[in-house]
């Protein structure tokens, strides 16, 4: 009993609340209007589901060369959405949940990605529907991260989606 009266004890076998839990989605969203191409990008959500941060592929103009530049890009989520009356999310896939410690570990390793595939100087070329694209960035962080793309998601024309930009032998360093 302490001063007050009030006697404190201590359950040695209890455990912390229950662990709350963070969340990785695939946003895939129609360009253009229905029936375009979709473009996918992930957002990785807090315990409370509020977007925290944004991943994806960019194609980007280069200085010297009609040919645009693909790179992947990490931002804070943009309040307002993607640009209305361009894109129209059409499917929303969670493709993780668990605990921060693993959350902050699958980042890691899609900002470990996100470098390696940047490295690589990449070329995007709209015309090539299997080459390498804002698409390819998705898909390849989302095996990076050790996970699987939705499948329901195949069931938009999303050009690039196939490709992964990674090495066969690819291992991230937080694996």
């Amino acid at each position: 009993m302490d001063t007050h009266g009030v006697t404190h004890t201590h359950d040695e076998g209890a455990t912390d609340l229950p662990q709350a839990m963070h969340s990785i989605h695939i946003m895939s969203a129609e360009m253009g209007g229905p029936g375009g191409p979709v473009y996918n990008y992930i957002l990785f959500r807090d315990h409370t589901g509020a977007d925290k941060v944004m991943m994806s592929g960019l194609a980007i103009p280069r200085n010297e060369s009609e040919i645009r530049a693909l790179r992947g890009v990490m931002a804070p989520p943009n309040e307002g959405g993607l640009p209305q009356g361009h894109f129209t999310i059409v499917k929303e896939s969670e493709v993780w949940r668990g605990p921060v410690k693993e959350y902050l570990r699958k980042m890691a390793m899609a900002v470990e990605t996100l470098h390696f595939i940047n490295a690589q100087n990449l070329n995007y070329n709209p015309e090539e529907q299997n080459g390498d694209s804002p698409n390819s960035i998705a898909h390849t962080l989302v095996k990076a991260m050790g996970l699987e793309f939705p499948e329901e998601t195949s069931a938009f024309w999303a050009p690039g989606h196939e490709r992964i930009l990674l090495p066969r032998n690819w291992r991230s360093n937080y694996a």
